[in-house]
């Protein structure tokens, strides 16, 4: 056995908030599910097997769910396991029967953990993995005896019964289980609070000083942008932009140090639509470290909310996004972008955050889907609300307020939310009174894209916006509500 066959299979923490989750139905065993064998082991430890008969889904345990990710915007996916949390590996360098078994043993995705999804004419879906001989079908070797009957590996050249896997949604991470928002406060009682809404481009961008930084560092930035302890002790909310999945609880960590008090910070992630199919996987964070240093895993890329543990309900939601197209000849894959809220009944209060798509020439040019995005965002701020909840809403929403004197357009998508609410920074200017301080930075110039927005029934008792990105590449935008 070789020293590569003989890895032990790392088992780390697995996010509560990671993503939609999915079951592997083979069709080719007789509708058994595909389940993760953590407790095998040698080689075959964590290896993939049809082998696990539900009557219901609600009969599915961790070793059957998987997350879909992907690190190159839906040209492929990575499977990881709800069981250890690790992706799914193509075991290249086996050989025999073993060859190119599928094992959940990567804590980080590479080329040995990349799949392609080809969905079927009868709506189920291939798998394809990269092999030392080509690409091959992901096959359930159904014939292969005792403890490796059922086994996937990469191995057939054409589609057959035993190529073909049902992917059955199993629902979202980024979700409480407590169904819908419970009933608020009533009366709803007095509140002073602090929000924070802030970009940290933790994500993609090598041009930020966060590109590859890691949770506790960040959390470490993020509390220092609350001030003083008692000034971060009557923060209710942070909203968070461009963050990664494992940054979630260090982030936690460092708020509860700051404050002395118990926080949760929710996550929901920016997904693309996967090639040749018509499900979403999440997309990856670029690692952190380095190729001296070794690679970290980051998890997914998203958008968090920070708020006290005393939140009892969550929910994300997709927001309608561009969708992928050729453009000018090339394929592009569009982001699908996402909201998230969390409710605090007893002081019947409510947070959302998103983040809107870029007005890029390869994302939302004209507008349009921003537009969309504002409208649905108003309806989670309200028609999705329960009465009785004071919500206060924003984000980075990569729309330019109605009154800017910057020449970008459209102008108009936050037109409802000035209308109906009142954005923290509005008012400076009588001429321009639908404007704000500037939150992001260009060059030559700089322009507001980043809000808070709370109702009109309620006092904005200050607003800050400090011309000081850190290393990011937005300024934080703070603001204190009295209702």
């Amino acid at each position: 056995m070789t020293p590569v066959q003989a890895q032990a299979v790392e088992s780390r923490p697995v996010p509560v908030t990671a993503s939609d989750k999915y079951a592997l139905k083979s069709v080719g065993a007789g509708g058994l599910y595909v389940s993760v064998e953590v407790e095998t082991a040698g080689s075959g430890q964590a290896m993939l097997r049809a082998r696990t008969a539900a009557a219901t889904l609600e009969d599915l345990g961790s070793w059957e769910k998987f997350t879909l990710h992907t690190d190159d915007k839906g040209w492929s996916i990575t499977l990881r396991s709800e069981a250890n949390g690790n992706y799914v590996t193509t075991e290249r360098s086996y050989t025999g029967s073993h060859q190119n078994l599928l094992r959940a043993r990567g804590t980080t995705s590479g080329d040995w953990e990349k799949l392609q999804l080809e969905k079927q004419t009868d709506g189920t879906y291939a798998l394809k993995a990269a092999t030392n001989d080509g690409y091959k079908y992901v096959t359930a070797e159904v014939q292969d005896p005792g403890t490796d009957a059922g086994l996937l590996r990469a191995r057939g050249d054409t589609v057959g019964s035993w190529q073909k896997f049902q992917l059955v949604y199993l629902g979202e991470e980024n979700a409480s289980d407590a169904g819908g928002r419970p009933a608020p406060a009533s009366p709803a009682p007095a509140a002073d609070f602090r929000v924070m809404s802030w970009n940290v481009c933790a994500n993609h961008n090598s041009a930020c000083g966060n590109h590859r930084v890691e949770g506790t560092a960040l959390g470490d930035q993020i509390t220092a942008r609350m001030g003083t302890t008692a000034e971060a002790q009557q923060y209710r909310a942070v909203f968070l932009q461009e963050m990664c999945e494992s940054q979630a609880k260090p982030i936690e960590a460092r708020l509860e140090a700051k404050t002395g008090t118990g926080w949760s910070v929710r996550f929901a992630p920016i997904k693309y639509t996967v090639d040749k199919s018509s499900v979403k996987a999440a997309r990856t964070c670029d690692n952190a470290g380095s190729s001296g240093s070794g690679w970290t895993d980051r998890g997914s890329y998203g958008i968090g909310l920070a708020v006290p543990d005393s939140n009892v309900w969550y929910h994300s939601y997709d927001l309608p996004s561009p969708q992928n197209k050729t453009i000018d000849g090339t394929w592009v894959r569009m982001e699908q972008r996402t909201a998230i809220c969390a409710v605090l009944p007893a002081q019947a209060l409510q947070f959302c955050t998103a983040h809107f798509s870029a007005g890029l020439p390869t994302d939302d040019a004209d507008g349009s889907k921003r537009r969309e995005q504002a409208a649905e965002l108003q309806k989670i701020v309200r028609s999705y609300t329960m009465p009785g909840y004071r919500t206060v809403y924003g984000g980075d929403l990569n729309s330019i307020p109605p009154d800017s004197a910057s020449p970008d357009t459209p102008n108009d998508l936050m037109t409802s939310a000035y209308a109906a609410d009142t954005e923290c920074d509005e008012g400076l200017s009588s001429a321009r009174p639908r404007d704000g301080r500037s939150t992001k930075p260009l060059t030559g110039r700089s322009i507001k894209i980043d809000y808070l927005f709370g109702p009109p029934t309620g006092t904005v008792v200050s607003c800050d916006v400090t011309a000081d990105a850190g290393q990011s590449d937005h300024y934080p935008v703070k603001a204190r509500f009295r209702f």
